[in-house]
């Protein structure tokens, strides 16, 4: 070795001691000075290293961010280019050595997002080798374990204590054998609960239904102080939209007849709440008289209860009659009804007492309680005036045209 080799070698070794130290401290004293724990450390307050330690933490929350993101779906059936089919050598089928039914663990079944009868050109069932039927292990008509009907305890016919049958105690479970009937009310007291109506059981969607209603039976005394008896009542029979209605009106003054008929009409359904009517009318006083008569009797909006009629008599007389009623529900059991019944006549009848036109208007207010909804006794007051030459045949024969009544009476219906 010359002096030159010799030197330059010194020169490097001595390089190196003086250099050997500064690196291995940089090395081992590195400090992180993106933790916030080495914030005040020496070497993290230059400047630049603040800078350089600000501008990681930006990047490592960036890639945080986009960490949390899900990664959009790759639909590769979209994606140019991809068609295996057409690359040049990626024809399997003529590929050798690549029989997979002889390849062991490749269950193509298995294997999640393998679906290669969707893919184009993988139609596996052109390519040779690829006879699935052969493949070892993939026969489930084989596998045992599999036949459900062999599976022992699933024959639920065969199960010891299922047969509801033998279960001891139901023996007297013979309902025509049970000495107590069923009960009918809430077991308290033994209550017979009557039908609705006759032959409820029968199930008979339309039955024969009857029903009679006595709308007043009241006790007046008018403004003369005689004593008056008033009877209105009403009863029907049949079905739902065809029955025979039976009315009658009576009143009695100090113990005459003053006024009375009967009216036998046909009744026929024509809407859920109106029926129209036709049938005969029999006065037998004032004065005898036989009347034709038709109308309408039904339920109006706001729950006026309507009847109406027009009759055509004896020498071409004709009688009109209109008669509302309201119920008002001042509490479950007490109920105001007024009430309005207006007369008309065709022409006048001096025999009869009538005039043409208005002949006779009453009004009157019951206030009752119902004890039953079958039952209910009131008291009220009762108005009537007569008009037109009714009023004048009034007068010529010394009576009042106008006379008002406190009564009391009862309203039923069965």
């Amino acid at each position: 070795m010359n002096n030159k080799s010799l030197v330059t070698t010194l020169l490097s070794i001595s390089i190196g001691l003086v250099l050997a130290p500064t690196a291995f401290a940089g090395h081992k004293g590195k400090v992180d000075c993106t933790k916030a724990s080495n914030a005040k450390v020496a070497a993290c307050l230059d400047p630049a290293v603040i800078a350089k330690a600000a501008r990681i933490k930006a990047a490592k929350a960036r890639m945080a961010k986009m960490a949390k993101k899900p990664a959009p779906a790759m639909d590769h059936s979209k994606m140019k280019g991809m068609d295996h089919s057409k690359m040049p050598g990626m024809d399997h089928s003529k590929m050798k050595g690549m029989d997979h039914s002889k390849m062991e663990g490749m269950d193509h079944s298995k294997m999640e997002g393998m679906d290669h009868s969707n893919m184009e050109g993988m139609d596996h069932s052109n390519m040779e080798g690829m006879d699935h039927s052969k493949m070892k292990g993939m026969d489930h008509s084989k596998m045992k374990g599999m036949d459900h009907s062999k599976m022992k305890g699933m024959d639920h016919s065969k199960m010891k204590g299922m047969d509801h049958s033998k279960m001891p105690g139901m023996a007297g479970m013979d309902h025509s054998k049970m000495e107590k009937k069923i009960p009918v009310s809430d077991g308290s007291m033994e209550v017979n609960i009557p039908l609705p109506y006759p032959g409820a059981l029968h199930m008979v969607d339309d039955p024969f239904l009857t029903m009679t209603r006595v709308k007043a039976l009241e006790l007046g005394r008018n403004e003369a102080g005689t004593n008056t008896l008033t009877l209105e009542a009403d009863a029907w029979l049949g079905y739902d939209l065809h029955k025979l209605w039976i009315k009658t009106d009576l009143e009695m003054s100090g113990g005459k007849l003053e006024e009375g008929q009967l009216q036998a009409l046909y009744s026929r359904g024509i809407s859920p709440y109106w029926d129209v009517q036709a049938g005969v009318r029999k006065d037998f006083k004032p004065v005898g008289r036989e009347w034709a008569v038709v109308g309408m009797r039904g339920i109006a909006p706001y729950f006026f209860d309507i009847d109406a009629s027009f009759a055509v008599g004896k020498g071409g007389q004709t009688n009109a009659r209109f008669n509302a009623e309201y119920e008002l529900m001042l509490t479950q059991k007490a109920v105001l009804a007024p009430e309005l019944d207006l007369s008309f006549y065709g022409k006048d009848d001096a025999e009869v007492g009538v005039g043409s036109g208005l002949s006779q208007a009453k009004v009157g207010l019951r206030l009752g309680y119902q004890i039953k909804r079958e039952f209910t006794p009131y008291i009220g007051v009762r108005w009537s005036k007569q008009f037109g030459n009714t009023a004048d045949f009034t007068r010529a024969e010394g009576g009042d045209i106008s006379d008002t009544q406190l009564v009391l009476g009862i309203e039923a219906w069965f």
